[in-house]
């Protein structure tokens, strides 16, 4: 089976990045591709729970629309991104599993196809 990690590193507001990615890992599942994604750096804040972004900037919730990959797909999130944001495992959307350096070179190194979008 091919499987693909999408990557995702930029913050999920004002720029296309982080809307992108899990539409292309939803495009992706429905062809039949085990696809992941990956949030790291800035784009952790795409897995921040109870965004409000529907009401605020008429765009959708990157946070409710991750649901859509699960449970096909999953919602990586490297810690130290998260560590160094100071934001806590409590405030995620419950489909997010923390991952460290070594498991996601692990990860990397078991897909066909890594995605940086």
């Amino acid at each position: 089976m091919q499987s693909a990690l999408i990557i995702i590193d930029k913050a999920p507001y004002g720029h296309e990045n982080a809307l992108s990615g899990i539409y292309v890992a939803i495009a992706g599942l429905d062809k039949g591709i085990h696809a992941d994604i990956l949030l790291i750096g800035d784009g952790v804040y795409s897995a921040l729970k109870d965004q409000s972004s529907e009401k605020t900037i008429g765009y959708p919730s990157v946070g409710e629309l991750s649901y859509s990959i699960f449970p096909e797909g999953n919602l990586f999130i490297h810690l130290a991104s998260l560590t160094q944001r100071g934001i806590e495992y409590g405030d995620l959307v419950e489909i997010a599993e923390l991952i460290d350096d070594k498991t996601l070179y692990n990860l990397s190194k078991s897909k066909n196809h890594i995605i940086k979008i």
